[in-house]
């Protein structure tokens, strides 16, 4: 299209009104800011990410925690706040590297596709590939830093995990733990150990993005209708969190499988069989989902506020007039 001086001109258009898209932010901005703010977010909620995987690692029969607010409390009574944040800096830079993946990946394929679930789908494998190493590291050593009260306890937490140091080690400085890690996992299995159960991780999260992003655009596009007068931000926060609480509850099973042939370093099909088998399939379908419900409508509310304010801050100025906030 060319304007009355002889240029092209440039169609500021917006497709949806609801939605803001990649041709649409000053990319010197947003990648910046949605680092720091990746991170950060990461850091915020780790301790819910941590209970979660030790629930789901824990067998009905020879439990660790009763729920959510035994594993807090015996977390910080023995280790104090440093044990919730244990191996948080690890898992932070790798979860903050594989979302700057997903980001740019969702939209260039929701520019092209308009179609969420397909977008959500290819973002979410594309990071998982990255994420996975760091995934599999992370969750040895929230299993070897826990601190056993107990001989029994000590028991259960070795057969949780195939690896063994002596407490220097366990307990030592930062990235003393996770080096010993990543050495051992090599040593044994190779690089296919870092990229252990990967298929089903990426069906997973694939899946569990897929439905999020559908879920949210179409809950959002009926609160626009219903609440046209609200605040943007305010719509979308609400319908990240319902579509977080609802994918939560669809993937929990193959999120506790995952898990399960992660750490045990063992096929997807044997984790599913020993774990239907031992705890059936009423605790195969909702072990750990109380944290991990909190886990993910946190996540789902941060990440919908933090994303939609990076926007706004990232957004072009010839943008800015035609999206309302």
């Amino acid at each position: 299209m060319i304007s009355e001086t002889g240029k092209p001109s440039v169609n500021t258009t917006v497709p949806h009104p609801n939605i803001i898209e990649m041709h649409m932010l000053d990319l010197y901005k947003f990648f910046p800011t949605m680092t720091f703010s990746s991170c950060a977010m990461r850091v915020f909620y780790y301790p819910f990410t941590k209970v979660t995987i030790l629930q789901q690692q824990q067998k009905e029969k020879e439990k660790l925690y009763k729920n959510i607010t035994d594993a807090f409390a015996k977390i910080y009574r023995r280790q104090g706040v440093n044990g919730l944040f244990r191996g948080v800096t690890f898992r932070a830079f790798g979860q903050t590297l594989s979302s700057l993946t997903y980001v740019s990946t969702y939209e260039v394929v929701r520019e092209l596709t308009s179609h969420p679930f397909i977008a959500g789908f290819t973002a979410s494998c594309t990071a998982s590939f990255i994420n996975c190493p760091f995934d599999v590291v992370n969750q040895y050593v929230i299993l070897l830093s826990k601190q056993a009260s107990s001989q029994q306890e000590v028991q259960i937490l070795k057969s949780l995990q195939p690896l063994r140091y002596p407490k220097e080690i366990r307990h030592g400085g930062r990235w003393i733990l996770e080096s010993s890690v990543i050495k051992d996992v090599g040593n044994r299995h190779g690089l296919k150990g870092f990229w252990r159960a990967l298929p089903l991780l990426m069906i997973n999260n694939g899946l569990h993005s897929a439905l999020w992003w559908s879920s949210f655009e179409f809950v959002s596009g009926i609160l626009a209708n219903m609440y046209p007068e609200k605040s943007r931000v305010l719509r979308n926060t609400a319908s990240g969190v319902i579509s977080g609480f609802g994918v939560a509850i669809i993937t929990n099973g193959l999120s506790i499988t995952t898990t399960r042939a992660q750490v045990s370093q063992t096929s997807i099909q044997v984790a599913a069989m020993n774990l239907y088998r031992d705890e059936g399939l009423l605790t195969f379908l909702t072990k750990g989902l109380r944290p991990r419900l909190i886990q993910n409508i946190l996540f789902s509310f941060l990440a919908t506020l933090v994303y939609d304010s990076v926007k706004q801050f990232s957004l072009k100025e010839e943008y800015k007039s035609q999206v309302t906030w």
